[in-house]
């Protein structure tokens, strides 16, 4: 599924058209690229991800692709037919095309295999979903644990976000850490004041991360991918919520795949 976005291009002595005052009416991108210099490639906001009836529906979202910014304005459905399968929803730049009047830079929108993400990939969200079953997202989660399970749920912590100096975790992962750690009896000020910041809205930096995990004496997470500080802060959570170590299952058990 392919997905565009076109720019104008005003030149002295072309015919001003209307076209072209409705794309500069809908979009703004010498404010967003002054606003957003300093982030990173990654998700801006919105594609919220949902399952039905063997169509996997992407919702509207901004993404941040180095200097660009591409803006999804509707919701768009992919073909689902992978069932028992763990797969990954993707949005990756093809390219662009000048003409005189605009610029149109070209995305596609796909579901493909687990894999490490290269250049121009942006990954939604993984999953592997069982025949007949519903795929939980959003609302759906209990806790933070509950983010990562092997059926049937929607798997965000390897969605790059677009922050300050990088990418980080969703502020999603971020919300439901904090209000778990806010809850916890044994937390401490550290913990009260990184889960307040977690509930404060927008996105937490991966910085802040790190810094977090080091000031706890956390080791892991100091590779700096989202799934490292996912680690970082799932060993936390289980000290403080669950009085315990973290949770961890083999990656393969009695043939069932835990998607990492």
């Amino acid at each position: 599924m392919e997905l565009k976005q076109v720019f104008p291009i005003f030149e002295e002595g072309r015919i001003l058209k209307r076209d072209a005052l409705d794309l500069l009416r809908d979009y703004a991108p010498e404010f967003a690229s002054l606003l957003f210099e300093e982030h990173g490639s990654g998700v801006m906001a919105g594609f919220r991800i949902r399952e039905q009836g063997g169509t996997v529906f992407v919702g509207p979202g901004i993404l941040k692709d180095r200097d660009s910014f591409f803006c999804m304005r509707r919701e768009a459905a992919v073909p689902f037919d992978q069932y028992g399968r763990a797969v990954r929803i993707v949005l990756r730049r093809i390219g662009e095309h000048m003409s005189a009047d605009f610029r149109e830079e070209r995305y596609e929108l796909s579901l493909e295999p687990v894999r490490e993400s290269g250049e121009g990939e942006y990954e939604l969200g993984r999953f592997l979903l069982e025949s007949g079953a519903r795929l939980r997202a959003g609302e759906d989660y209990r806790d933070f644990h509950d983010l990562v399970t092997e059926f049937n749920t929607l798997n965000p912590v390897h969605i790059r976000y677009a922050c300050r100096g990088g990418h980080t975790l969703s502020p999603l992962v971020m919300r439901m850490y904090g209000k778990g750690v806010l809850r916890a009896p044994s937390a401490e000020m550290a913990d009260i004041a990184f889960g307040l910041a977690c509930l404060n809205g927008g996105h937490v930096s991966g910085e802040a991360i790190r810094e977090y995990l080091s000031a706890k004496g956390e080791t892991a997470g100091r590779g700096g991918g989202n799934r490292e500080l996912y680690e970082g802060l799932a060993g936390i959570y289980a000290r403080l919520v669950s009085g315990g170590g973290a949770r961890r299952r083999p990656k393969q058990t009695g043939g069932k795949t835990l998607i990492e």
